[in-house]
């Protein structure tokens, strides 16, 4: 089959036999993950503009129960979750001609669990505080409507993320983002209130599940369908991951909830807009780890070489796509709060400097945490989860009433470190990677450059967004000039590979 073929053609087809064979589509990973980042930062910018239109509107007070509320909702959107969307994932890699008929039993598990979470988070409302605050007790009643739709919808993200189609999920995403603005600005501008600005995070969740629900039919047409054994069989695999991740969701929403308690609504109200920031930004490297689930689950119990090298190399491209954001928060942290919101917030600004530096540390967690997944290591899992919880919540006891929400962004970055640490070591023994500190030491070195750079044209006078954009041009070029992103490497990436 190779006559006639010249020696540099015959090379680029093994090498992409290889690749089949160790079951890596890097195209498939490089489009998935690019074009949700791209479509992802169209919609940050419809985020950052909600930002604005909410703490000019609602105040820091209101801020912060507006923001109080969504931590809630999302909070039991997590516990509902029950860890089928990573468990289904791997099972569908590994198993994939029985794809409908796993996908229509979680259909269901997923529609049960929705409408009983949203029982659950009414009910809780009557046993707290909340019950004699109107807004936040009618608030958080219209605010289920985005956790019942939004689990809803994450069923058809089960059958994206499976073909590696993410960025239909990432346009679902934009569009209703674009939509619910396009009403809050509305409810704004007829002064609606407090209630109707709240509508629209229900507003928010019944879109995405309509969008979802459009590209997802493209691929599977989905039947809720009921087997007892198969049910049975995902929901033991899947409730486990579901305790770590509520366990994991809980501390990494921890210190809203502690400081809305301890601290108020004004406290919440300023860190809110900062931790926004890291929130927002931090889709980044969770797209490009999910992007590595099919791979990671169909090779991790044989192809271990093949894994050291995905994760060296991925331990790269993760601080890669953390450092811009960490430099252009570290450098222009008050000038990005008070475009956010306004000289109310500023106050924030020091939280979001060390929120930045958290940022790298939580995309490497991040990729750790999908080894321990690909290789069900439940119950390992959920005693790292358990252990950072409770250093978490220790941790933000102790500073929050001293420090206020800069305790709690403290508490953030250690946190996520000793969560680096344990998840490093335990992985390691998954799959023996090493890191690349050569790679590692060039991205330092180029961040370093480019904050200097920054530093300069702040110092300069020039508007901060266009300083922010010149310098992750900066940043851009100093990745070349130091190889870090090679031409090669952009070519293994982008090649279309064909079915030899």
């Amino acid at each position: 089959m190779w006559d006639g073929l010249s020696h540099k053609t015959r090379e680029r087809l093994q090498y992409i036999r290889q690749n089949q064979i160790m079951g890596i589509d890097k195209k498939a990973i490089f489009v998935n993950t690019a074009s949700q980042i791209m479509v992802r930062f169209i919609t940050l910018a419809f985020t950052l503009i909600s930002i604005k239109l909410l703490t000019n509107y609602l105040g820091v007070s209101g801020v912060g129960k507006y923001n109080t509320i969504t931590t809630y909702v999302n909070f039991l959107l997590v516990i509902a979750d029950l860890g089928l969307f990573s468990v289904t994932v791997r099972e569908i890699s590994k198993n994939p001609h029985n794809e409908k008929q796993i996908l229509s039993n979680v259909y269901i598990i997923r529609l049960i669990s929705a409408f009983l979470m949203c029982l659950v988070a009414v009910g809780i409302i009557f046993f707290t505080p909340y019950r004699h605050d109107p807004e936040m007790f009618y608030g958080i009643m219209i605010a289920t409507g985005f956790l019942f739709f939004n689990l809803m919808g994450s069923v058809y993200d089960i059958v994206l993320q499976y073909r590696l189609k993410m960025q239909f999920s990432a346009t679902a995403e934009f569009l209703s983002k674009l939509l619910t603005l396009a009403a809050l600005f509305i409810i704004i501008r007829l002064n609606g209130g407090f209630l109707w600005t709240a509508s629209t995070i229900a507003l928010m969740g019944f879109l995405i599940f309509v969008f979802k629900w459009y590209f997802g039919n493209k691929f599977v047409r989905l039947k809720p369908q009921y087997d007892k054994h198969i049910a049975l069989w995902i929901f033991n695999l899947s409730w486990p991951i579901g305790i770590v991740f509520i366990v994991s969701n809980l501390f990494f929403r921890l210190d809203t909830m502690m400081l809305f308690v301890i601290k108020g609504a004004t406290a919440v109200g300023i860190y809110s807009v900062a931790y926004k920031v890291l929130e927002v930004t931090a889709f980044i490297g969770s797209y490009f780890a999910s992007a590595l689930k099919p791979t990671l689950a169909e090779n991790i119990d044989h192809k271990k070489e093949f894994l050291s090298s995905v994760m060296r190399k991925s331990f790269n491209i993760m601080l890669l796509l953390a450092m811009p954001v960490t430099v252009a928060c570290a450098v222009f942290a008050k000038d990005i709060i008070i475009f956010l919101s306004n000289a109310d917030f500023v106050s924030g600004s020091p939280a979001l400097v060390f929120l930045a530096f958290t940022l790298p540390i939580i995309f490497f967690d991040v990729l750790l945490s999908e080894i321990l997944i690909a290789n069900d290591e439940r119950k390992l899992f959920i005693r790292i989860a358990v252990f950072i919880l409770i250093f978490n919540f220790i941790f933000n006891l102790i500073f929050i009433p001293l420090y206020s929400f800069m305790g709690a962004a403290w508490g953030t970055f250690v946190s996520e470190l000793v969560l680096f640490v344990v998840s490093l070591y335990y992985t390691r023994k998954i799959v023996p990677f090493k890191i690349d500190f050569s790679g590692i030491g060039k991205i330092l070195i180029v961040a370093i450059l480019t904050t200097t750079i920054a530093y300069i044209l702040k110092l300069s006078g020039l508007y901060f967004i266009l300083s922010i954009i010149i310098s992750l041009a900066v940043f851009a070029l100093l990745t070349l000039i130091f190889r870090i992103v090679t031409k090669e490497t952009l070519k293994e990436l982008i090649i279309k590979e064909k079915t030899l």
